[in-house]
């Protein structure tokens, strides 16, 4: 496989994410009871993939196999990314029947503090899963491809993995540090045809934003209304891989907000100012509620 070199486009994605590339193949979600993943398994088994899917809580993701398993073939588990030797288990059994060819590394949490009153203990509790959840995934897969001979991982980070803005101090270390990761991994094994890609939404409809690092709901939080729904974005990351984009971003907001890093510094500060107030706004109410 060819090295792929370039910055992600920031115009709209133009294939769609409708071609035939995904018929037949096998593909690993995580974090896919709701939101991105969701989306992603119900595209991937519309172009006719066979999906395996898991999430933590066992609920939620057996409610989403139920609605999942009519649009074709689909498994479940209900796996804590956190749990290395679980996440590699479930690979081995999907590797068991055939290959692994695409693993997106998707799940993920949130959080919105004053960093003076973050403890390490909650701080820990964001990089767990976002960073070292894509570790364990990342780490269980490669195996697999190595011996196949091929593949293609995709780590989910996030517009805040290149855009700070405040009061989401842990959050965006994590995303940051998949976003370096994934690209250190790309250089890496480009050499032996894996191919790394990272994901980088802006704002998408999805449970992470009404619910915090320790998994309670709050219903009272909506996603902006400028959000995708969990297909659309679903829909940008399938054309991004059929585009062979090594940068994939999701949503106008991210494809300005990168635009404006690289080309006017000033009102990229103004646009991340906006976030924080709103960040800030988020985490006051939080700290009230206790």
């Amino acid at each position: 496989m060819a090295f792929q070199f370039g910055y992600p486009e920031t115009k709209p994605v133009g294939t769609g994410g409708s071609g035939p590339l995904f018929s037949e193949k096998r593909c690993f979600v995580t974090g896919a009871s709701s939101g991105i993943g969701f989306g992603l398994a119900k595209r991937l088994l519309e172009r006719g993939a066979e999906v395996w899917i898991c999430s933590r809580n066992e609920r939620r993701i057996r409610a989403a196999y139920e609605t999942l398993s009519a649009l074709g073939q689909v498994h479940w588990a209900a796996i804590d990314v956190c749990d290395a030797d679980a996440i590699a288990r479930y690979l081995d059994e999907m590797a068991a029947s055939g290959p692994v060819d695409y693993v997106f590394a998707n799940a993920g949490v949130s959080a919105a503090h004053s960093f003076e009153k973050t403890t390490r203990k909650e701080f820990d509790r964001v990089l767990e899963p976002n960073l070292y959840g894509v570790f364990n995934t990342d780490q269980a897969a490669i195996p697999h491809m190595l011996r196949q001979g091929y593949g293609h991982i995709l780590n989910v980070s996030s517009m805040e993995g290149y855009f700070a803005n405040g009061y989401h101090s842990a959050y965006i270390t994590s995303k940051f540090a998949v976003f370096g990761l994934t690209e250190s991994l790309r250089y890496e094994y480009a050499d032996r045809n894996i191919r790394f890609s990272v994901i980088c939404p802006g704002p998408v409809v999805s449970n992470i934003w009404g619910r915090d690092a320790e998994g309670n709901i709050h219903t009272e939080r909506k996603a902006p209304p400028e959000s995708l729904t969990e297909v659309q974005a679903a829909d940008e990351i399938l054309a991004g891989i059929e585009e062979e984009r090594n940068i994939i971003l999701v949503t106008d907001t991210a494809r300005t907000s990168w635009q404006k890093l690289r080309e006017a510094p000033a009102s990229a500060d103004r646009f991340a100012v906006h976030y924080t107030a709103a960040n800030r706004a988020v985490a006051q109410y939080l700290e009230q509620q206790g």
